[in-house]
């Protein structure tokens, strides 16, 4: 049962935490909501896990006048509960419903790290051997973990098939 005084918060979390935070927090007694893409049918074993639909992020349901914003704060893998003016936000109970209506509806294959993929997008190769390129999406091949992008070669486009996990946003 909810508290009366208790308000959903997202909790900005360190790279790849969010598993490891949710547990604590679920450890103790605290409800989260970890918004993820469920892995599609086709997607390759190593790959066959949830992904989290917010990089770095999730909501826990806390009554602040009980528990310390502090102590969520200092919780080990979180970075801090998201705030403006030393105030923590609160994420209205309409929000998450709206949220969980979506994802039930999203197929995974059309979004990378939380966001969709579209041809044009500027990526950044992050392992391989065109590590530090940027490249340009062109588009998703059949084996939904790789993509074909194009990167400039000797002054020319090049289209080369990469692994999705190789892959960040120009712009992070």
């Amino acid at each position: 049962m909810k508290a009366e005084r208790a308000h959903w918060y997202a909790v900005h979390t360190k790279p790849h935490q969010e598993w490891a935070v949710e547990e604590a927090l679920l450890n103790r007694g605290i409800e989260t909501y970890l918004p993820v893409l469920k892995p599609s049918r086709m997607r390759s074993r190593r790959r066959a896990h949830p992904t989290p639909f917010f990089s770095g992020y999730l909501f826990a349901y806390l009554d602040l006048t009980t528990i310390p914003l502090s102590s969520i704060n200092w919780s080990p893998g979180v970075n801090r509960v998201v705030s403006f003016d030393g105030k923590a936000v609160v994420v209205h109970d309409e929000v998450l419903e709206w949220l969980k209506r979506r994802l039930a509806q999203v197929d995974d294959s059309n979004y990378f790290r939380g966001l969709p993929l579209q041809p044009g997008d500027r990526l950044r190769v992050t392992k391989g051997p065109l590590r530090d390129m940027e490249a340009v999406f062109e588009q998703r091949l059949s084996a939904r973990d790789r993509v074909r992008v194009l990167v400039e070669i000797l002054g020319h486009l090049t289209a080369c098939d990469v692994d999705l996990d190789c892959l960040k946003r120009a712009d992070d």
